[in-house]
């Protein structure tokens, strides 16, 4: 046997066939046909190998021949090469002279050099939490807590109003543009046949607005200054334009037409900063205010600490990327643009559009298309395959009985439910598909762990890790191939983000 490994990581096996293993295969191709077919004087399985040659021709035993020993010869040579195929090979050609001999082109598993990564290394810095900081969220602890009532003037500044409002949004994007995978609109298409385009994203009933200059409380950008001075009863639409180069990137060349109805308005009256207040705002938890300032800053500490490591094991793992060498097949990037054209397919259709809309509008026939995601989908693999390799060489795992408390723990965080959905969310969680799923965010956070301390230098030595529940090399975890996981790290399940963020009380100070 002869193996050829060819630079599109693709191996390339020809195996000569002993002439006595072909006759054998002839022969046993013949019987199978003579059951199959009604020959004239004979019963069906007993006419000679003579007769049924003449009678289908040597072709069709061939043919039937070669494809029982093609399939056994292949099986044989990959134990021989000792190849892992990421696909099924493909038989590319049949010799018969001088000899019998099968070419097969196999699409071998991907493989990932990491190199030395535990070398990697990046600054460290820790944010110090700001007096000014912790007297912020004192100030919006209070504004949480502050006594209610409605009064008969216009709206003022630190007013609550009430209203009915009904908002859209005008701004100029390709017709059709998915919005679900963010890497799969080619830039070229949005520039050729960009049009208005209005949503409503926003149409509620008693609706309470804070109006307030703080950015980061304000309904939107603008919007207190434009409804100030507004009185119940009175109706009002207000027009929010931001320029194409806004800071804020998600309002960037958006035009927002906004009208309200004010049912009411209400002014607030904030609460006395004593130990009465710090035992209200916690539920109890804490006798003083200097304790709530403490807890307070404790908390702002830790949320600190958690996103500095997020955006921290993201730049490290960027950097291992960049070091890693990663091999992968042809067949590999057509089953990941496949994925991505099925991502597209699924958002389209939710919006009422199909994938022939796209293609019409973009001018495309099915191989540009899949050209325009070529690079996305190597970027996955990419992405992925070191990934994946990371986990197996950190000896990233989590036990059977830690996935089960987890799980656990998410159930019982549920409240305000009766028997019968209590059980079907817990079927739910329980599920094969949920466990994987929680499975893989609990080994991507410690992932994230193991690369801080990484690229600080601080990693600890590998083990052998007991208690598997989770053999990656073995069972292959199937990563989530949207580019929603882009940053699988960064991000890592943005949804999930409060069970696996560190334990605060601020939850519970929200309210009382």
């Amino acid at each position: 046997m002869q193996v050829e490994h060819l630079d599109n990581h693709t191996a390339r096996l020809t195996v000569e066939v002993p002439q006595g293993r072909f006759t054998a295969a002839m022969q046993r191709a013949a019987k199978r046909i003579s059951t199959k077919v009604n020959i004239p004087g004979f019963r069906k399985g007993k006419a000679p190998f003579a007769v049924v040659v003449n009678y289908v021709g040597q072709q069709a035993v061939m043919d039937e021949a070669l494809e029982e020993l093609g399939n056994e010869i292949y099986r044989e040579s990959l134990q021989a090469a000792a190849l892992k195929p990421y696909a099924i090979g493909n038989l590319e050609e049949v010799r018969t002279e001088p000899t019998l001999q099968f070419v097969f082109s196999v699409p071998k598993a991907p493989e990932v050099d990491l190199g030395d990564y535990r070398q990697v290394r990046h600054e460290y810095n820790l944010p110090v939490v700001t007096d000014e900081q912790v007297q912020e969220e004192l100030e919006s602890l209070r504004e949480r807590h502050a006594e209610i009532s409605v009064v008969d003037r216009p709206a003022e500044l630190g007013d609550v109003i009430t209203v009915d409002i009904r908002g859209e949004d005008i701004h100029s994007h390709a017709q059709p543009k998915p919005d679900a995978a963010p890497e799969t609109a080619p830039e070229q298409a949005t520039k050729s046949t960009e049009t208005p385009h209005s949503e409503t994203f926003i149409n509620e009933t008693d609706f309470d607005i804070l109006l307030t200059n703080d950015p980061k409380r304000e309904f939107m950008p603008g919007f207190t200054e434009k409804v100030l001075g507004v009185s119940a009863g009175e109706t009002r639409t207000v027009t929010l334009a931001y320029s194409s180069d806004y800071e804020n990137r998600r309002l960037a060349g958006h035009t927002f037409n906004i009208t309200l109805t004010v049912k009411s308005v209400k002014a607030r009256k904030l609460p006395e900063l004593n130990d009465d207040f710090a035992k209200l705002a916690s539920n109890n938890k804490v006798e003083t205010l200097d304790n709530l300032v403490q807890r307070l800053r404790a908390d702002l500490e830790a949320e600190a600490k958690y996103e500095t490591d997020d955006a921290y094991s993201e730049v490290i793992f960027q950097k291992i990327m960049e070091g890693a060498t990663v091999r992968y097949p042809e067949a590999m990037v057509e089953d990941y643009i496949d994925t991505i054209l099925d991502e597209v397919r699924e958002n389209l259709q939710q919006r009422g559009l199909s994938l022939e809309t796209l293609k019409k509008a973009q001018g495309k026939d099915d191989a540009a298309l899949r050209a325009d995601y070529r690079e996305t989908a190597i970027r996955r693999i990419k992405r992925d395959l070191v990934l994946q390799a990371l986990l197996n060489a950190e000896q990233v795992r989590v036990s059977n009985a830690e996935l089960d408390a987890h799980i656990e723990s998410m159930f019982n965080s549920i409240g305000g439910v009766d028997a019968a959905q209590a059980e079907t969310f817990r079927r739910m969680f329980k599920s094969e598909a949920n466990r994987r799923d929680v499975a893989f965010r609990l080994l991507v956070n410690r992932l994230k762990e193991r690369l801080v301390a990484i690229g600080r230098g601080i990693a600890p030595d590998l083990g052998t890790p007991e208690g598997l529940t989770m053999p990656v090399a073995e069972q292959q975890i199937v990563l989530p191939s949207s580019d929603a996981l882009t940053s699988s790290l960064s991000e890592s399940s943005e949804q999930h983000a409060a069970s696996e963020r560190p334990e605060t009380d601020a939850g519970a100070w929200s309210d009382t």
